[in-house]
């Protein structure tokens, strides 16, 4: 019953349809970083086990060079507009993926595609940063989260149905996704800043350079780690499949099923606990359970243990997700919303540049259960900051900004 209420208000809260515009287009982009990266491009255009990995760190990069100047954009207009754009950028790169199967050509719509989803994510979050408080950010990611995994999950399954046998049929799916997410974007997430006078708050608003800190340079540092350990695993999963399990595409597919469950029906109690507790206790766990479950993977030729360990490894990836989204969301001041948390997703797009491509490197030159290792030992770097940063920074817990925010300062 609890489930079914929070699915409502997923579907129906503040901001009304944002969560089912996400859902929407990472049904896209589950086809194409599971199906088409992984898997169409090696065996359909003939590219090597690691090219996978080269397309989604190219895909990365360009998310990581564009999202900090496409959040500085969403600070200027109607923040709509800009996921809108997002979503408009994504139907070309889709298309041409169709159309021009050759395997380098691959490469600069793989680029594309990381410009487009540049516009998504800073316009997403600044969003649910403008019309929550502090205490209900975590929750607010939790539920975004939601619409983006299953969407992802969803996308990943077609993938797995289909590209082996009708491959052309992915990207009309895809296409067709992308297209009900703009128009989802475009009627019903809210014009919330259209009665604003922009010009006016922008004379207003304080140089970038007085608003950044030491503890947003740290939290930066901590969003680029955590994405880096995260994706590296990504390019060893197919070859996990192929060489250790021995199963197939679609096989694999189905082991990852129960991760994905398990890490939908947590996501939003995950938000919850980031909203109670503090940000960092979330992501400490998150990191100790993405290590218990690669080093698990990579010890381990059992079908049954190797689904247990995935779902332990997502588990973890999503504890943390709402912990640091809402971080930034609480650091970043209202006129420069879009820009911080752009800077932020954008430290994820390098994340994913620098992973999978470290991910790749290892399964081409060693095998797919070192790519897992790796991806533990980085893991285990990234809970030694996380401890550093709570330690430093203390956890404060959002209710507690709050009241710092508004008390008056004394003296």
């Amino acid at each position: 019953m609890r489930l079914w209420l929070a699915v409502q208000e997923w579907l129906t809260g503040a901001p009304h349809g944002l969560g089912l515009s996400i859902f929407c287009a990472q049904i896209a982009l589950g086809i194409v970083i599971f199906a088409i990266f992984q898997e169409f491009v090696p065996n359909s255009l003939g590219a090597s086990d690691g090219f996978g990995g080269y397309l989604l760190g190219l895909y990365g990069g360009a998310r990581f060079l564009s999202e900090t100047p496409a959040g500085a954009i969403s600070d200027r207009i109607e923040r709509k507009l800009a996921l809108v754009i997002g979503f408009v950028l994504m139907i070309p790169a889709l298309a041409l993926m169709g159309f021009v199967q050759q395997e380098h050509a691959y490469l600069g719509f793989a680029a594309l595609l990381g410009i487009s989803t540049a516009f998504i994510w800073p316009a997403t979050y600044a969003i649910g940063a403008d019309l929550y408080p502090p205490a209900e950010r975590g929750k607010v990611v939790g539920f975004l989260n939601v619409g983006q995994l299953f969407g992802f999950g969803l996308g990943a399954l077609l993938g797995a149905l289909f590209v082996e046998k009708v491959p052309n049929v992915l990207f009309i799916i895809g296409i067709g996704a992308v297209m009900a997410a703009l128009v989802l974007g475009q009627t019903r997430v809210p014009a919330y800043r259209q009665d604003l006078d922009l010009g006016i708050v922008h004379e207003r608003r304080p140089p970038l350079r007085s608003v950044l800190s030491a503890q947003l340079v740290f939290l930066s540092f901590l969003i680029l780690a955590a994405t880096v350990g995260v994706s590296s695993l990504v390019p060893a999963i197919r070859p996990y499949g192929d060489n250790v399990l021995n199963i197939s595409f679609a096989q694999l597919t189905l082991v990852l099923i129960p991760a994905v469950v398990a890490g939908g029906i947590l996501y939003i109690p995950a938000g919850h606990l980031s909203d109670r507790v503090g940000r960092t206790v979330p992501i400490f766990i998150g990191q100790i359970l993405i290590i218990a479950g690669a080093l698990t993977a990579a010890a381990t030729g059992n079908i049954f243990l190797a689904a247990s360990a995935t779902a332990v490894l997502f588990c973890g990836q999503v504890l943390q997700v709402p912990a640091l989204n809402a971080s930034m969301m609480d650091l970043a001041p209202e006129s420069y919303r879009g820009t911080l948390i752009g800077w932020s997703v954008a430290l994820s797009g390098l994340g994913l540049a620098v992973g999978p491509a470290i991910g790749g490197a290892v399964v081409d030159a060693y095998d797919a259960p070192t790519a897992f290792q790796t991806g533990a030992i980085i893991a285990g770097g990234t809970a030694l900051l996380t401890l550093a940063y709570g330690r430093v920074y203390g956890h404060t817990r959002p209710k507690q900004l709050i009241k710092q925010t508004t008390e008056p300062t004394k003296g």
